[in-house]
């Protein structure tokens, strides 16, 4: 599952488990992230997502694997590396009773990178009220003030869990452009994880793709290269199981549909009879989880 890069990984999870009541959540999870990649972290609700980016950011511990990020354990994160991190939680873990600029000012004053104009900017580009309190806040306009937050010090690492789902279709247009025009305080490209269930938006931005399913990985490879390798063939029998078969389920007119890798799974393998598709995001997610 890991990709290799002659440069250092910008995350690197290795054997990452995590498990609740006896129930898997995590499960024996390994990939690796380049440096300026944007990765999009896809699955159903309750496949892990959330979990595995809690101990990807050392806010979890897990039972057993470890996890880095810019070459640091995660669970001993440097204030240095802490301060090149950007994180925007699926709920935001705002403080209430401060007014939108005080809560702005208050972040700034922990990065020594912050760019006070950079800060301003994006919250003209959100739709801010500067003077409202965090409490009176919208919930889309909070995870606007979080993004803010998690920009403004422009960091080397960005992590977002499901950054726009209260969000309107022109703050997520917002949301995107501002990824665009991400660089790092050194010039160098962003690393980007998005966890997201738009499918739309995420197909837009992302370099690489992973696929959680029930706490593991079910696929993990670069977009275009996932679009190129990636099919979905329809067969009157079971397909035979080997290395490259992804998915299977029998369809309710009885043809069954599986989910193929192309390099490891040749259409030449296939019956004849075999009808094969390409895939979008969308259609592949819901390939993968029907």
């Amino acid at each position: 599952m890991n990709e290799q890069s002659a440069t250092p990984a910008a995350i690197t999870v290795d054997h990452l488990s995590l498990a609740y009541g006896g129930v898997n959540v995590v499960n024996d999870v390994s990939f690796s992230v380049a440096p300026g990649s944007v990765l999009g972290i896809v699955g159903r609700n309750g496949a892990g997502k959330s979990s595995l980016l809690q101990c990807m950011l050392g806010l979890t511990v897990p039972q057993t694997g470890t996890a880095a990020l810019l070459g640091c354990p995660s669970l001993a994160l440097t204030d240095d590396v802490k301060a090149r991190l950007g994180y925007v939680a699926q709920t935001p873990e705002l403080f209430d009773w401060l007014r939108v600029r005080e809560q702005i000012s208050l972040i700034g004053g922990l990065y020594p990178g912050w760019s006070e104009a950079r800060a301003q900017a994006l919250s003209r580009r959100f739709d801010l009220p500067d003077d409202m309190r965090v409490r009176k806040l919208s919930p889309g306009e909070k995870q606007r003030l979080a993004i803010v937050l998690a920009l403004a010090h422009q960091p080397e690492l960005l992590v977002f869990d499901e950054p726009v789902a209260s969000l309107d279709p022109v703050g997520r247009r917002d949301f995107l452009r501002s990824l665009f025009e991400q660089e790092s305080r050194g010039g160098e490209a962003v690393t980007v994880v998005i966890s997201s269930h738009l499918l739309e938006d995420l197909e837009r931005v992302v370099t690489h793709l992973l696929f959680l399913e029930q706490g593991r990985i079910q696929l993990y490879g670069a977009r275009d290269e996932l679009a190129e390798q990636i099919r979905v063939a329809f067969t009157s029998a079971q397909l035979p199981a080997r290395a490259g078969l992804i998915h299977a389920k029998r369809q309710e007119d009885g043809v069954w549909q599986s989910v193929i890798d192309l390099r490891s799974y040749p259409l030449d393998a296939l019956p004849a009879n075999a009808r094969v598709q390409a895939l979008g995001l969308a259609d592949l997610f819901v390939a993968l989880n029907t």
